[in-house]
């Protein structure tokens, strides 16, 4: 199946640094993404996926940077993983960390993958294709 299965699925971008959303939206907007939402940390990112969720409208990608202010992409994975409408969603974290040990943390705590930044866009749309099955 190609990326086209994918493109009218709701995305939401978390990430402190405007540029790094900005980088992640091109991306995602030449791959065909129409849909995506972006915040600025992860406590605002919580409130509009739980409100979302609530109102039958969940999000279908989520993006997390691991260091953001009010709420670290860690945090906000484990709070996604113990609401229902999230369980089982794509949530992918981004970093410029690539520390084994933190790779590691991520996907124990339910991270479906990890991206390293800089984006680059052959591994975000390789890393759609292979985890959205």
């Amino acid at each position: 199946m190609g990326i086209e299965a994918y493109l009218d699925k709701r995305v939401m971008i978390a990430d402190d640094l405007p540029n790094m959303r900005e980088d992640l939206v091109k991306i995602l907007t030449n791959l065909g993404f129409t849909n995506i939402k972006e915040m600025p940390d992860g406590k605002a990112a919580l409130a509009e996926l739980k409100s979302e969720a609530q109102l039958g409208n969940p999000y279908d990608i989520i993006f997390s940077d691991i260091n953001m202010p009010f709420m670290n992409g860690l945090d906000l994975l484990k709070a996604l993983r113990f609401l229902d409408s999230y369980k089982k969603t794509p949530i992918f974290i981004v970093s410029t960390e690539n520390e084994k040990d933190i790779i590691v943390k991520a996907i124990l705590g339910g991270a479906t993958d990890y991206i390293i930044k800089p984006y680059k866009a052959d591994v975000v749309k390789e890393k759609i294709l292979m985890r959205l099955k």
